[in-house]
């Protein structure tokens, strides 16, 4: 098989396994045997499942986001819940899958240097920068892990708004401690009607 040909059937193969279990417990084997394929031949195109998985979900999902240089943080969050949304037996296994290689490492590894390229640089502050980019960012995914382990019970928009909201909640409650000043009482409804 030609390199693109064999990388397209390794790519649908993962896509195909990876709606069926957890990523963690798909096998090259079961890889392998799915593509008509040997170990070796495997071994010639990724290094291991996880390089496959993040190629398969680069390829079939984060490059087919609507995104330009003008896309914020928000609309990040909104391609991909609604991807999610859209594959929900797909998504409702691979959000599982944390740790080293693990999904929420390849979000964060995508959605990262789109985040910080919006943001302003001060030398004072750019090393912590990264550390509360990637806290956000987690905070989020564990939102969405919520929600799909709910059964996925609000729409996307419905669950993009409430990220926006947990977000600018935590962001207000952080200056505010930091200022001395006591937490404001906060409800959903209030932001909504941007009344905080």
């Amino acid at each position: 098989m030609p390199l693109k040909s064999t990388k397209r059937t390794l790519r649908r193969c993962m896509h195909k396994l990876v709606r069926e279990k957890k990523l963690d417990h798909i096998t090259i084997a079961e890889i392998c045997e799915a593509a008509g394929i040997g170990r070796r031949t495997f071994y010639r195109y990724y290094t291991d499942k996880y390089v496959l998985f993040e190629d398969m979900y680069i390829h079939y999902y984060f490059n087919k986001l609507e995104l330009d240089e003008n896309s914020g943080l928000y609309d990040i969050y909104s391609g991909l819940i609604r991807q999610m949304y859209d594959e929900k037996e797909l998504f409702s296994h691979t959000i599982k899958s944390k740790g080293q290689n693990g999904f929420w490492e390849l979000l964060t590894k995508l959605i990262y240097p789109k985040i910080n390229a919006t943001l302003t640089s001060d030398p004072k502050i750019d090393e912590m920068k990264g550390f509360y980019i990637r806290r956000d960012i987690e905070i989020s995914l564990h939102l969405i892990e919520l929600w799909i382990n709910r059964g996925y019970d609000w729409s996307p928009d419905e669950m993009c708004e409430y990220i926006r909201f947990c977000n600018a909640i935590h962001g207000k409650w952080e200056y505010q401690l930091a200022m001395k000043r006591p937490p404001d009482p906060y409800s959903f409804d209030s932001f909504k009607k941007d009344e905080w």
